[in-house]
């Protein structure tokens, strides 16, 4: 554990002392050596807003409050994250917030890490703090042998107020009739692509047989390796996934020469094995980290989501798969889908499928709403189609009647 300064030795060891010596000699005192943060509840929030008269030109800026409770804070104990499962309003100050409550696992002790250094102090509810960018409260259990970092992030809607819509750009014959291909982002655009194809930015893999392939322009490819593969799922910043014949997750880091079994926190049967899609975005509470979040249906037909955090700088650290298990109790869980793609966009990650309705969750995964800001246009025509957001963070979708619909704001 890391050396903690002074005055919080001081005071942590008082705490100690004082749980051992309160009471008489027949009242017994247990410590423990276990912690956890079990609930976290934001205190009351500012939110400003910018308003011109329609008279004068003169400019407002409007303060109003936001009750933090409104806004549940999911834990992943598995990451140790706490985040918002709904988005924040646009305007919402990060920069002054208050915590209501933060429940323990055994009357653990929580504390607050500098954004400056590796210092730590005790927190109050009446403390404002600063979380423009992701806090670390640090966790010890009451016998002071070891702790826990949990890293919170708050999540605003940055899209609010801003006007989206979709403009169908070209019906193309030669786009009419797929139903085993996928959109995906490449380079400024988007391509219409075989299902075992993936890209990164300029860059695309495909499984041809058993050779995995690279291309840098989708038409020409070169044989990078040889593998027992089922399906290549996707790509991250420092590493192609894919799902081997022998049911395993697996990693290559050489562009597919060679390949890794994956590890995960759960069984293998728990893996999806149809109707897969993956998506990645930077994970800003580390460095050098993507978020890698897939979904898709079991041999049972019901609906697997896994995550994977993975840390590549310098000497990639990896990270395990971990099963997310759909709650009976979630109201907002993703249905079944076929043709299911995914799109990581303005802060949430985008779900569409079979139902031609898209699903947006703003908690990585747990909870899936029906999204009416990026709903479908009624006249869209089509029962398959493919969804994807390229670098311009424009949104794309393609029908198997050959419509091409772009949505921007």
């Amino acid at each position: 554990m890391k050396k903690l300064f002074k005055p919080l030795c001081v005071m942590l060891g008082a705490l100690v002392t004082m749980t051992s010596c309160l009471g008489n000699g027949d009242d017994d005192t247990t410590v423990y050596s276990d912690m956890a943060i079990t609930a976290f509840t934001l205190g009351t929030l500012n939110r400003y807003t910018h308003s011109t008269s329609s008279d004068t030109g003169n400019d407002t800026i409007i303060k109003s409050t936001l009750t933090g409770s409104n806004y549940n804070m999911a834990i992943d104990q598995n990451s140790y994250r706490i985040f918002n499962q709904d988005l924040l309003p646009s305007g919402t100050d990060l920069a002054h917030v208050t915590i209501s409550s933060v429940s323990t696992l055994n009357n653990a002790i929580v504390t607050l890490k500098s954004l400056t250094s590796d210092s730590i102090r005790f927190f109050s509810t009446s403390d404002s703090i600063d979380f423009t960018t992701p806090r670390v409260f640090r966790v010890f259990p009451t016998n002071m042998e070891g702790y826990r970092d949990y890293t919170v992030t708050l999540f605003v809607d940055e899209s609010a107020g801003l006007s989206f819509e979709w403009n169908k750009v070209d019906t193309r014959a030669d786009l009419q009739g797929w139903s085993e291909n996928h959109l995906v982002a490449f380079g400024d655009s988007v391509r219409l692509v075989d299902q075992n194809v993936v890209t990164a930015d300029n860059c695309a893999f495909r499984l041809n047989g058993t050779n995995v392939e690279r291309s840098e322009d989708l038409d020409n490819w070169t044989v990078m390796g040889t593998a027992a593969l089922k399906q290549l799922v996707g790509v991250g910043t420092k590493g192609l996934f894919a799902l081997g014949t022998d049911g395993m997750m697996k990693r290559s880091e050489d562009n597919g020469a060679t390949w890794l079994d994956e590890t995960l926190d759960e069984d293998a049967s728990l893996l999806p094995v149809s109707d897969i899609a993956m998506t990645s975005w930077d994970y800003t509470p580390l460095d050098s980290t993507d978020y890698l979040l897939m979904v898709g249906n079991d041999a049972q037909n019901q609906v697997r989501v896994w995550r994977k955090i993975n840390q590549y700088g310098g000497v990639s650290k990896g990270g395990k798969w971990v099963y997310m298990p759909v709650d009976l109790n979630n109201p907002y869980a993703l249905p079944v889908l076929q043709h299911l793609s995914l799109a990581y966009y303005n802060n949430m990650v985008l779900a569409l499928g079979s139902d031609k309705v898209i699903y947006q969750s703003a908690d990585q995964g747990i909870t899936w709403k029906e999204s009416s800001k990026y709903a479908l246009p009624t006249d869209l025509q089509g029962t398959v189609m493919s969804l994807a957001a390229d670098s311009q963070n424009r949104l794309w979708v393609v029908t198997d009647a050959g419509e091409v619909w772009l949505g921007k704001k």
